[in-house]
């Protein structure tokens, strides 16, 4: 019970803040404006809305936006007082808070990713329907493994300042294919995509291991939480 009332708060932090929404709409609108504006600029034209655009810039900056609209602009554990306050357990309001993040970014992430595909499909791309199925649940696991990652770093810092340094770890150590890169979402989201493998894992073993890190960062934001 305590768990579903814990889910309220972050949906309304999340539906009820205009400006929250502002860098969602610029993100998403950046993709958009990309995928129409490569179209039909070669073969490779929705490759690289996919990977250049959409998932290397829009889906982590998205999901860092929702991520900071869920809590509220606070850290994790801040963000949680209210219930934790009545005596409700820090670990399982912080998991309901996640789960909500990770719900609405796998939601926005799997849309936006299904549009850009629509816009900047090209004769020489696979069939548009396959296509954007693919990407929608790439996108979808993806934009769940991201806000899972910025949800734990959130729970470092008394504002969860730790949020940015998961972003800026995301992409220094995901641009390259070696054994770092296996941690962070973006190396993956990048081989689902179309572009270079992690450690030449397979598209079914990067699938795998962004549901693990899934797994592993909210395990770990939990347990954050619990010592806060």
């Amino acid at each position: 019970m305590v768990t579903v009332t814990a889910l309220r708060l972050p949906l309304a932090r999340l539906a009820r803040t205009p400006r929250a929404w502002i860098p969602l709409v610029a993100w998403a609108g950046l993709a958009i404006v990309a995928a129409i504006a490569l179209r039909g600029t070669g073969s490779d034209a929705t490759q690289n809305a996919l990977e250049s655009i959409f998932g290397g810039l829009a889906l982590p900056f998205l999901s860092f936006a929702i991520v900071g609209a869920v809590l509220g602009g606070d850290g994790l554990a801040r963000s949680t007082r209210p219930f934790v306050a009545f005596g409700a357990s820090p670990a399982r309001v912080a998991i309901a808070t996640i789960a909500v993040a990770i719900a609405a970014d796998a939601v926005v992430s799997a849309a936006l990713g299904a549009a850009v595909v629509a816009l900047a499909h090209g004769a020489s791309d696979p069939p548009l329907a396959r296509d954007m199925v693919t990407t929608a649940w790439v996108s979808a696991l993806g934009g769940g493994a991201y806000a899972a990652l910025f949800s734990f770093g959130a729970s470092f810092g008394t504002r969860g300042g730790g949020r940015a340094v998961a972003l800026i770890l995301d992409w220094v150590l995901g641009s390259g294919v070696g054994g770092p890169a296996l941690v962070t979402p973006r190396a993956h989201v990048r081989s689902l995509l179309g572009g270079d493998a992690v450690e030449r894992l397979s598209g079914h073993a990067s699938a795998l291991v962004l549901v693990a890190l899934v797994a592993l960062f909210v395990a770990l934001a939990a347990v954050r939480a619990r010592k806060a």
